[in-house]
């Protein structure tokens, strides 16, 4: 039984299109937690012994 040609396509379309929204929504969270880190560490205290080589954005 074959599906129509339009029906494959909106059905491929639909498909893309949730894989497209999960990435972005991984995307978005990702960010969140960069931006978490980021702040978490620009919160901490510098010490001029320990700590000055660290980088983290590697």
């Amino acid at each position: 039984m074959d599906i129509p040609a339009g029906i494959a396509a909106q059905t491929a379309q639909a498909r893309a299109n949730v894989a497209l929204s999960a990435i972005k929504q991984n995307a978005e969270a990702d960010k969140q937690i960069a931006n978490l880190l980021e702040s978490a560490v620009a919160s901490i205290p510098t010490s001029p012994i320990r700590g000055t080589n660290v980088n983290i954005k590697a």
